[in-house]
């Protein structure tokens, strides 16, 4: 099926409404990665947060609770494949749905890639010191047999990505849960609430907020169901179910899992058993189930495996919204005749993805590839959630004030910028990272500015390029009789 565009050009739909929401729920469920993420990226906060590991993650869960109503609020209004720069296009403005792409082009496309090297690193560490095969460059042949699953898992109908990603992430999260609860009983007589005491982080708060930074990276991507708002059912209730759903019960998922390590690891002990093994969750799983560390290690992999995939289905369908807006190669816009999922950005995507993750690989080993682009991948998401935020606050105070709800509307979204912006002077002023961590900085500050550079200028020069940013693309679905829509679409 086709229709014409604004612009007088014809594109390719998806397969509409083809999902429900556990599929559309499990894709910002498993974008979070909920079992990698504990593993990895909410590991790397442990030197700042230290014990108070608890507390960083909870006021990320807090911001991120807020940026997701926000979100949420603007999706029951606006589903399309752009998910988030259409929410700040129909909100701010047709500038601000350009900004917001340009930062999501430099930081969504970089998840797989980061994810590949934490695979790579992963079993290259198992099989080196479990299994007896010591080579030592054996990374990048996980890393190429990861992007060869998810390349085919994406390529073929969204129906099957999606409902591998259900299948994928209720184990993840069994597992992980599963060890938390395991070592809290264990330790029972000794819970206290010291975790949520800032005076335990490196430096009081300062260590809490720096530890927010990566603690944030760990729930990129409860917003990912938003570019799936044209294939879903019931796009204007399911997508922010999803949206708000996954921040609340991943982030406290995370909350559970930090916590317990706190005191699976021993208080007093946690700093040096995270920071001294190669795999911590991995080394916890030995001491509590012994021989069950293999289930650990296989729900990291899911983890994973499961993440990638969302990543890429998110990043595709932005990027084939990118096409049919005309701010991306027409190419990016097709859709495969059989499977309706966009196959000319899913082989770029897959192509890029292993590309970037082979050089950084090769230039510093998987692990500080992995946290070079996780450095670089945080900042442009927590600016397009401070963007939406506002937008949120904007629109239903401007443009749709018998809906405004002060707490929905107003007192979240600002909450979340208020809070985003901590980390934000942390990982920039206060305690900037080391390199080869800090090419990361460098390279989002120099894409900010050249992102608002080129905003002003197809602002003045060429508004033409902005006419369909902010257009909605998605039929409205008949339901039970009724067709299912917004006034404001």
């Amino acid at each position: 099926m086709e229709a014409a565009s604004a612009g007088g050009g014809r594109f390719e739909h998806l397969r509409e409404h083809s999902i429900g929401l556990p599929q559309v729920l499990f894709q910002s469920i498993t974008h979070m990665a909920p079992a990698a993420a504990v593993a990895y990226s909410i590991f790397i906060s442990v030197p700042q947060s230290q014990q108070a590991l608890p507390l960083s993650v909870g006021l990320a869960l807090i911001a991120c609770i807020c940026a997701a109503t926000a979100i949420g609020q603007l999706a029951k209004l606006f589903p399309s494949a752009g998910g988030m720069y259409t929410y700040a296009g129909k909100s701010l403005g047709p500038w601000a749905g350009f900004l917001v792409a340009w930062l999501f082009i430099l930081f969504q496309p970089l998840v797989a890639p980061f994810l590949y090297l934490e695979f790579g690193w992963a079993m290259s560490d198992v099989f080196s010191n479990s299994i007896g095969w010591h080579y030592s460059g054996q990374w990048w042949i996980w890393v190429v047999l990861m992007t060869v699953i998810v390349f085919l898992l994406t390529y073929r109908d969204i129906r099957l990505s999606t409902t591998a990603g259900v299948i994928l992430g209720a184990f993840e999260i069994a597992i992980f849960a599963a060890l938390a609860l395991w070592m809290m009983f264990s330790n029972a007589g000794d819970l206290n609430l010291q975790p949520f005491n800032p005076t335990h982080a490196a430096g009081d708060w300062s260590g809490v907020f720096k530890g927010m930074v990566f603690a944030i990276l760990a729930f990129i991507g409860f917003e990912a169901s938003a570019p799936l708002g044209e294939e879903a059912r019931h796009p204007r209730r399911t997508v922010p179910r999803a949206v708000v759903g996954s921040a609340i019960a991943i982030g406290l998922f995370y909350v559970l899992c930090s916590y317990a390590w706190v005191f699976g690891a021993g208080f007093d002990n946690f700093v040096n058993q995270a920071t001294t093994n190669a795999d911590p969750w991995r080394s916890l799983g030995k001491v509590f189930w012994g021989g069950g560390w293999v289930l650990v290690f296989l729900a990291i992999c899911n983890s994973i495996a499961a993440n990638s995939n969302a990543a890429v289905n998110a990043a595709t369908r932005v990027f084939y919204s990118l096409a049919r807006n005309g701010l991306a190669p027409r190419p990016l816009g097709r859709v495969h005749e059989r499977f309706r999922t966009p196959n000319v950005a899913i082989i770029w995507m897959s192509t890029f993805a292993l590309v970037v993750a082979l050089l950084f690989g090769w230039k510093w080993g998987p692990l500080d590839g992995f946290f070079t682009i996780a450095t670089l991948a945080v900042p442009p998401v927590i600016l397009v959630y401070m963007l939406v935020s506002a937008g949120c606050v904007y629109w239903y105070w401007t443009k749709s004030r018998g809906q405004f709800n002060p707490l929905l509307h107003l007192a979240l979204p600002i909450g979340g910028i208020v809070l985003f912006f901590f980390p934000l002077y942390y990982q920039f002023v206060k305690y900037p990272p080391v390199y080869p961590e800090k090419y990361g900085n460098w390279v989002d500050i120099a894409w900010v500015i050249l992102g608002l550079a080129l905003t002003a200028f197809v602002v003045i020069a060429r508004p033409d390029k902005l006419a369909d940013v902010d257009r909605v693309y998605v039929e409205d679905e008949t339901v039970e009789g009724r067709v299912e829509s917004s006034p404001v679409a």
